[in-house]
């Protein structure tokens, strides 16, 4: 057999004991004899001539990356995955949501207000609905005591802004607010 035949089965080598490094849990032996593989079919491609090395190269760089992301995303799925990860049957690989201390889903408190209970710089304790939060302000700096209303949340941090005087004169006087949008919305002048 040539060397190019050498090279192709090293590389079928290669692939199935990567695959079985994923699926077996063999402390990282696979993954050794893998390489060793891997380095045996460059140096057979190689050895039979230098445009088969640099194409079989080519394909390694192409194709190694791809099927290793794809490996990487079943490997959680697989029954040595489950049980490294230590999943139930049935259970998610999403982490759990985070909530307050009540159990409320900090999902839920988008869009409520409450009050600074430190200086926010840039964060800091806020109280929603009782409860003491941390919190992040998107912008400047908010005094302890102002009044603060839930941006967004995002990757379990509570972003925060201080209410605006229109907000706060709207939320005290609820009949004026209304009134001065309509005069504001049909001035026509």
């Amino acid at each position: 057999m040539s060397n190019l035949v050498y090279s192709i089965l090293a590389l079928l080598i290669f692939y199935l004991v990567l695959v079985g490094e994923f699926l077996l849990p063999t402390g990282g032996l696979l993954g050794v004899i893998a390489v060793t593989a891997l380095t045996a079919s460059l140096v057979f491609a190689f050895k039979f001539s230098t445009t088969a090395g640099i194409s079989v190269s080519v394909f390694l760089a192409i194709s190694s990356p791809f099927f290793i992301m794809y490996l990487i995303r079943i490997w959680p799925h697989t029954p040595v995955g489950k049980r490294m990860l230590n999943l139930t049957r049935g259970q998610k690989t999403e982490p759990p949501t985070k909530t307050t201390n009540s159990g409320t889903p900090l999902d839920e408190l988008v869009g409520q207000r409450g009050f600074a209970k430190t200086n926010l710089l840039p964060s800091g304790l806020v109280t929603i609905n009782g409860e003491k939060i941390d919190a992040v302000s998107t912008g400047m700096p908010i005094d302890a005591g102002s009044q603060i209303t839930v941006v967004k949340v995002d990757t379990g941090r509570v972003h925060v802004r201080e209410l605006s005087t229109d907000e706060l004169e709207a939320q005290t006087n609820p009949q004026a607010s209304a009134q001065n949008l309509l005069e504001e919305s049909f001035d026509f002048e």
